[in-house]
């Protein structure tokens, strides 16, 4: 008989959301580490931080997946959808960023906003380090990225012309293919300057 108490709830609660948060500060600690031994050994301001920008003329991502996130049986969907999604961003094509991303996240930036929030933002240096599954179906995309922008549209409290995230992006399949569902797994993102 399984248990219903609250200690059982408590464990797999932590399962469910625990494990996914664990991976992403493990991820921005390395993230960080990176950071800063690029940051003490380059002499340039922005030590190979903007190489995968300048590298693709600002214009398109390159999606890397890690040998165990490409043998994922999905991974070439993922690739796709994460390509369109990031070269979306950065060639400001909102109609493009829509069909990437679920109903509600569209609701949430209409497209003055989004052109707003993104207006000075260049995605680079995409990296899928695993895909785990999620509840119902979804899969989880632990991956980290790089971001520049004018520092006044970085994120409070990170004003930085360059950010490294380490992010898990939840994906559903919505409307026959996969969808980025950023909404349902809140505080999932972490940045640090580059």
């Amino acid at each position: 008989m399984q248990s219903t108490s609250p200690v059982g709830r408590s464990r797999n609660s932590w399962l469910k959301w625990g494990v996914p948060i664990a991976v992403v500060m493990l991820l921005a600690a390395g993230a960080g580490g990176i950071a800063a031994q690029r940051y003490y050994s380059e002499p340039s301001g922005m030590p190979g931080a903007m190489e995968g920008v300048q590298e693709q003329g600002g214009q398109y991502a390159n999606i890397e997946l890690s040998p165990d996130a490409e043998a994922h049986p999905d991974s070439a969907d993922i690739r796709w959808t994460l390509q369109m999604h990031f070269n979306a961003i950065n060639m400001r094509r909102y109609e493009t960023w829509k069909a990437t991303v679920v109903t509600e996240k569209q609701r949430q930036l209409p497209e003055d906003k989004w052109q707003q929030e993104y207006a000075t933002t260049r995605d680079a240096a995409v990296k899928v380090h695993r895909v785990e599954p999620g509840p119902r179906d979804s899969l989880r995309i632990l991956m980290t990225f790089v971001s520049t922008q004018d520092p006044h549209d970085a994120p409070p409290g990170l004003e930085s012309q360059c950010l490294r995230w380490s992010v898990v992006y939840p994906m559903v399949v919505d409307a026959g293919g996969f969808r980025l569902d950023t909404n349902s797994l809140p505080g999932s993102a972490l940045a640090v300057r580059c």
